[in-house]
């Protein structure tokens, strides 16, 4: 009789085993406890798109998981997880030469049937549709650049409305050297016209405004864990 009872009772824990290997939530259970440790990049993939200049604070964000995180051969992370977050900063670009500024906050991943929170700092974002990559700053903002070809137009934009009084100021000064019998072009006139043509490019380069933050959707964003996630 007790030979009877241990092989039920076997029996009874073979089928236990088996059942959990066949159980649709046994991968959620064996990752129980899983550490992701600090440090981790994790790269997200936008919804939907950002910039400094049309976001604004409090916007919420949502974003998924680009490539399945893996830690120790196993995966914790799959590709798809929704990560969520919000719009904690955006600034508009100036002039001159101030680009725009946007942070993002993500707080928290959404697993099956459950949230963690997260505590993570972005690193940079790439927007291939605009074959751009933006860095952040050691805060995680990201910043918007310059355009150096905004800068050369600028100038020659303000270089040839001074062409103006450059002309102006050489006739002048023609008119004066032949009220008087003498020819060619004034030094007081050359003086003006190389003061015009200065003032210009300053005037340019006054006029150039930073770049926008312009994130597109689907654009990645690479977070870098600050402290480590525990998958509960």
């Amino acid at each position: 009789m007790t030979m009877l009872k241990r092989f039920v009772s076997s029996l009874c824990a073979l089928a236990l085993v088996f059942s959990s290997l066949t159980c649709p939530g046994f991968s959620q259970d064996r990752g129980r406890g899983i550490v992701i440790p600090e440090g981790t990049e994790i790269q997200l993939s936008l919804g939907e798109p950002l910039s400094s200049k049309l976001s604004e604070p409090g916007d919420q964000v949502i974003a998924t998981v680009r490539r399945d995180v893996v830690v120790d051969g196993r995966t914790v992370l799959k590709q798809g997880t929704e990560v969520i977050g919000r719009v904690t900063l955006a600034q508009a670009a100036k002039r001159p030469f101030k680009g725009g500024r946007l942070h993002l906050t993500f707080e928290r991943i959404r697993l099956e049937g459950s949230e963690e929170k997260l505590s993570a700092t972005i690193r940079s974002a790439s927007d291939f549709a605009r074959d751009e990559k933006i860095k952040s700053d050691s805060e995680g903002t990201l910043k918007g650049g310059t355009s150096g070809g905004d800068v050369l137009k600028n100038v020659g934009t303000a270089a040839g409305l001074g062409g103006i009084g450059v002309t102006i100021a050489v006739l002048s000064s023609v008119g004066d050297r032949d009220q008087f019998g003498g020819g060619g072009i004034g030094r007081g006139g050359a003086l003006t016209g190389v003061g015009i043509l200065g003032g210009s490019v300053i005037v340019g380069v006054l006029m150039t405004k930073g770049k926008e933050v312009r994130l597109e959707q689907n654009a990645i964003v690479r977070l870098k864990l600050e402290r480590p996630l525990t998958i509960e």
